[in-house]
């Protein structure tokens, strides 16, 4: 996504089977462990979103005048986030050239923070932070390399002075921060230019990642976006030399070091076609196999690969649209992602050419365009998007079992609390049966469709009655019980009782 244009946005709102399956059942459930706290559940959270503002509705045609006035009556930024139960957000870049816009700034070492300290100081505390720190200037043409050491030791010092004021270290924090960011991400799709000079932007990524340990020792560090992942399924050229002319060369060149998690960035297919949106999600693997194989072979075998952007439009269908959260997120989780973030939370992206699917990623529509629900209308999405964290909030992401992925059949487990929680979908144009091995404890099971039952999310009047929902007791007479369903085009919950 272009983020320059989207921090303007940032800026100007914190300025104020066909039959039974045959086989695959899981072990039967392992023993419980110590409950976590809500903190750690937080911080284990999947569950993420990046430009995650509740901004004000405006037009890029308004007056500065006209978009003040509106920003003066602004409410919650992150109302939105808190009401879904998200619990990670990329929120704006940390940009040098908006924190020191001038020769001057940097000269007398002078630095503009309203409008960050306004942004990162009205996150709610139970929401994580993931910090970005880009840096657009002071560079050699066609390069990442800093033009002399004074403007690189003045980069140094604009990263300390950031992660001192927003980071862990208390004693230098913005007056009344309540909510430190512990993660950060340095850059954001940097292959793309200039040139995959890889050299020069591993430098950068060395000499912040070690300013940032030096205040805080336990700050994670990820190695900021990989661009339009979905382009491995097309055999791209251009997406090709990003890998093999940036990001392998800085894996090899480190074998290990200088970053924590790596990122990747996951849209398409190209021009969103009608049916395509719908497996799109597929290609998630091959992009996140690619990535795995390459840090395993350089020292990276405990790297963690995170999804922090990733979305499908609501172009063709709320429904459609709906589905593929859900899928975009079970599944590359069940590969052994970490987290996934979707873009955005209110739709549209400057400039708003409303005929452009990327302006209809959002779970909340704008209020511009002529197929416009209104200015702050929840799409069927941003329901799914909550059902699925208030079922599966909590689970041990690591034991997530792949029962099932063939024949056009999705059958996931999650463990919750100690007790399964099941995800399946029907790909086929036809409704398919699964059957499904219980705990011997189990006394019902709970059946939730992931979309709610209308057609566009204008019609869910009460969140609480949205979703279809069915008690099953009809289990077969076997030891351990089983249960047999038959399912549709919508993905369903199944949690055992």
């Amino acid at each position: 996504m272009n983020k320059r244009i989207i921090l303007i946005i940032a800026v100007l709102l914190v300025a104020a089977g066909s039959v039974f399956q045959k086989s695959a059942f899981p072990e039967q459930q392992k023993e419980l462990s110590a409950p976590k706290s809500q903190e750690q559940i937080s911080k284990d959270s999947p569950f993420g979103a990046s430009f995650a503002f509740s901004r004000p509705f405006f037009t890029d045609d308004m007056s500065p005048q006209e978009v003040y006035q509106i920003l003066s009556r602004l409410e919650e930024p992150y109302k939105h986030v808190q009401d879904v139960g998200i619990k990670w957000i990329r929120s704006s870049d940390i940009y040098w050239d908006m924190v020191q816009p001038t020769q001057d700034h940097i000269k007398n070492n002078r630095y503009e923070w309203s409008l960050y300290d306004n942004l990162y100081g009205r996150v709610p505390p139970e929401i994580n932070i993931l910090g970005t720190i880009i840096c657009r200037y002071g560079f050699r043409p066609g390069t990442w390399q800093f033009v002399n050491k004074e403007i690189e030791d003045k980069y140094i010092e604009f990263v300390k002075k950031v992660v001192k004021r927003y980071g862990a270290n208390e004693k230098d924090n913005m007056p009344g921060l309540k909510n430190r960011i512990t993660y950060w991400q340095v850059g954001n799709e940097e292959a793309v230019s200039p040139d995959f000079d890889w050299k020069g932007f591993s430098h950068i990524l060395q000499i912040t990642y070690q300013t940032i340990k030096d205040i805080d020792p336990d700050a994670k560090i990820l190695l900021g976006g990989l661009a339009a992942g979905e382009r491995i399924n097309q055999n791209d050229p251009v997406f090709r030399q990003q890998l093999e002319n940036f990001y392998f060369p800085i894996l090899s060149n480190f074998q290990g070091k200088y970053f924590d998690i790596f990122d990747i960035h996951y849209y398409g297919p190209s021009g969103y076609q009608q049916g395509e949106i719908q497996m799109g999600w597929r290609g998630m693997k091959n992009i996140y196999d690619v990535i795995r194989q390459a840090l395993d072979k350089s020292g990276y075998k405990n790297t963690e690969i995170w999804f922090t952007e990733t979305a499908g439009a609501s172009t063709f269908s709320e429904r459609l649209q709906a589905a593929d959260l859900v899928k975009r997120f079970i599944y590359p989780l069940s590969l052994g992602a970490n987290k996934i973030f979707w873009w955005s939370m209110l739709e549209g992206e400057p400039p708003l050419e409303v005929d452009r699917p990327t302006n209809h990623l959002g779970l909340v529509y704008d209020g511009i365009g002529k197929d416009d629900l209104g200015y702050g209308v929840k799409k069927l999405a941003y329901y799914t998007y909550k059902k699925m964290v208030e079922i599966l909030e909590g689970s041990d992401w690591n034991d997530i079992q792949r029962v099932q992925e063939s024949d056009g059949i999705y059958l996931y487990r999650f463990m919750r609390h100690g007790k399964p929680v099941w995800m399946a979908w029907n790909d086929n144009e036809d409704p398919r049966r699964v059957r499904i091995r219980l705990d011997k404890n189990t006394q019902n099971v709970k059946i939730t469709e992931a979309v709610p039952k209308y057609e566009s999310g204008k019609e869910v009047a009460d969140y609480k009655s949205a979703f279809r929902e069915v008690i099953r007791r009809d289990f077969l007479e076997s030891y351990p019980p089983q249960l047999v369903i038959e399912i549709g085009n919508i993905p369903v919950f199944m949690e055992e009782k």
